[in-house]
């Protein structure tokens, strides 16, 4: 079932433009000093025929092949030009921000969207007057506006929720499908039942704690995430005593109780492991996981469920986070636009996305690929039953801090007065550093 991206990037506009595979990219730079504001590079650009070595910095290294591939792709039409990529995860905040305070700046570089365009508007190229512009949704581009200027190139449009084993749901005898705590609770006891292990947790990577959290979160302030991000910095409202963090917490408490005798040692592809392996039923990760879990197991039966709140509904988390922003100040400026006209433009670039990244392209007229979490996807945004990445519309820096707290909640490190206490002072501690 192949499905027009458009319509799931017309649906996006439905679920409001706050916000980002993994990890948000970064963390706010050191002052950026005198850098200068002019879009134009200080040198003049090399010729189209000199030999040119452009260097990117990108994260979510599941993709390394992929980007290895488009590297390849690009030097085979344009032999003068070789890319280079230092491609991170874990550590790639600190090693991004040591680059650009010493200079050593990438000419394309990678981060998240919403905050990050204040973060990164002494170093980004504005890219208004691209004509390769014109080939993204209005909807996706809401994502990289800032002060009327578009900021960078949206890279995908991704979603996270739980993945769960058709299979083994069908082995348990679940015939509906969980959307409430109660029902997740009841489907845990089913698959106990049938020997089948509910979770793995993946709770010791600390980006995997905010992702399963803040979805069972959207119903926050009514969804109304701008009022909620100005109370807090008011200091009308303080974060952790909002009641969807018991709720958030409730949920937490239920996945590590059903995630094996070590829910803390899960990791990212132990998660994958042990889903593709039939160990578990269920995940919380998004559609980048798809190409892993089908590495070990190809023809694996899945499908995404909705993550519950507490108001009863229950949502898919979609947006276009991820974007790649072309250093205003590269001496290659005018290869690394070339490069950014062809990977929107071209037939390769047009298909890298949904053929070989098999996620959907934020590209208008690009047909989404036929995994079936991207499907499923689809399905979710049309019946509205989606929420955007809204927690990245709070102050920068709070996603790691905000991991760690339910991470120490997560292993009984801290109560539950001192995690609400804890994510309190996440929000307050990064609003006052702004």
């Amino acid at each position: 079932m192949k499905k027009s991206v458009a319509i799931a990037l017309s649906t996006l506009m439905l679920i409001g433009s706050l916000t980002g595979c993994a990890p948000k990219a970064a963390d706010q730079p050191a002052p950026a000093g005198d850098a200068p504001k002019a879009d134009a590079p200080k040198t003049e650009a090399p010729s189209s025929n000199a030999p040119t070595t452009l260097k990117f910095m990108l994260n979510s290294p599941e993709l390394t092949d992929q980007y290895n591939e488009m590297a390849e792709a690009y030097n085979k039409e344009h032999p003068n030009v070789t890319i280079e990529m230092d491609i991170l995860q874990n550590d790639y905040q600190t090693v991004l921000k040591t680059k650009l305070n010493s200079g050593d700046i990438p000419d394309l570089f990678m981060s998240s969207a919403y905050n990050d365009n204040i973060v990164y508007k002494d170093y980004e190229y504005t890219l208004n007057d691209e004509p390769f512009m014109k080939n993204f949704d209005q909807s996706i581009l809401n994502s990289v506006m800032l002060d009327g200027n578009i900021t960078g190139i949206p890279f995908l449009v991704q979603a996270h929720s739980f993945i769960y084993n058709k299979d083994l749901f069908t082995k348990a005898g679940i015939t509906t499908l969980p959307v409430t705590l109660d029902d997740y609770k009841a489907a845990c006891e089913k698959l106990k039942a049938a020997s089948i292990q509910p979770f793995s947790s993946g709770f010791a990577e600390w980006w995997v704690l905010p992702q399963t959290t803040y979805p069972s979160m959207s119903d926050a302030n009514g969804g109304d995430y701008a009022k909620l991000f100005t109370d807090i910095k008011a200091g009308s409202a303080k974060f952790g005593e909002l009641p969807q963090v018991d709720f958030a917490l409730d949920l937490i408490d239920v996945i590590k109780a059903n995630s094996g005798s070590k829910p803390m040692e899960s990791t990212f592809d132990m998660q994958c492991s042990d889903f593709a392996t039939g160990k578990v039923a269920m995940i919380h990760q998004g559609t980048w996981a798809e190409s892993s879990i089908r590495s070990i197991k190809p023809e694996i039966n899945i499908g995404f469920l909705t993550a519950p709140r507490a108001d009863g509904k229950s949502v898919v988390a979609v947006e276009s986070n991820l974007t790649f922003r072309v250093y205003k100040d590269s001496t290659n400026l005018s290869e690394v636009l070339k490069w950014a006209d062809w990977i929107t433009s071209s037939d390769y670039g047009k298909a890298w996305i949904p053929q070989k990244i098999q996620q959907i392209s934020p590209l208008t007229g690009v047909t989404a690929p036929d995994t079936q979490l991207a499907v499923d996807t689809a399905a979710y945004l049309a019946k509205g039953e989606s929420c955007p990445w809204w927690i990245f519309g709070g102050p920068d820096g709070i996603e790691q801090p905000f991991g760690t707290a339910i991470q120490n909640y997560a292993s009984g490190t801290s109560d539950r007065a001192q995690t609400k206490a804890a994510l309190t002072k996440v929000f307050a501690d990064a609003f006052n550093a702004q």
